[in-house]
């Protein structure tokens, strides 16, 4: 009997040894053979510039262009239209559509200037140095209108928001997202 209980802690203590061989070997290799992983990302680098052809007086082929190196984005915009003397202050009454100045907005379909936040979107991503359609055609004020001392002044205000992950687009400016990636409002 004792031949046998001695035996069992001999069977025991070995399977013991084997499992710690075994885990021990295990670990060193995993930490031998396995590679350094590197999180490699980049931030964000989106932006917009506007161009345009200005004469002094009519603001011509208004377009907006994703300045981003890497990124495609979505672009929206919107302009002001004042009155300015030569010092940069500005006129009480604001000038108005038909009566003060005339304009064309771009003709491309995929600008939608119906929406109620003022803002004007292009539908489509833009890619890295790439530019929207005209969003503005042209832009000029009526001869003689103008208050004394006063001339028109245009602002044109844009925003370039990434293009991917189309949650970001819809989250921070209340947009659908189409599966074909195109916006609406």
């Amino acid at each position: 009997m004792k031949l046998f209980k001695n035996y069992k802690v001999l069977v025991i203590a070995c399977v013991i040894v084997v499992l710690c061989v075994g885990v021990g070997a295990t670990l060193a290799f995993n930490n031998d053979v396995t590679d350094t992983l590197v999180n490699t990302f980049f931030p964000g680098d989106i932006s917009a510039e506007i161009t345009e052809d200005f004469n002094g007086e009519v603001k011509e082929h208004v377009k907006i262009k994703n300045t981003s190196e890497r990124s495609k984005a979505y672009i929206r915009a919107y302009y002001v239209v004042t009155w300015k003397d030569a010092n940069g202050n500005i006129y009480s009454q604001k000038p108005v559509a038909g009566e003060d100045y005339t304009y064309r907005m771009g003709s491309n379909g995929n600008w939608d200037f119906t929406t109620t936040d003022g803002y004007s979107y292009y539908a489509l991503p833009i890619d890295p140095g790439a530019s929207t359609p005209d969003f503005i055609r042209e832009l000029k004020p009526v001869a003689g209108r103008a208050p004394a001392g006063y001339h028109l002044e245009v602002d044109i205000i844009a925003e370039a928001i990434q293009a991917n992950p189309t949650s970001i687009v819809k989250s921070e400016w209340g947009v659908t997202v189409s599966s074909t990636g195109k916006i609406s409002k």
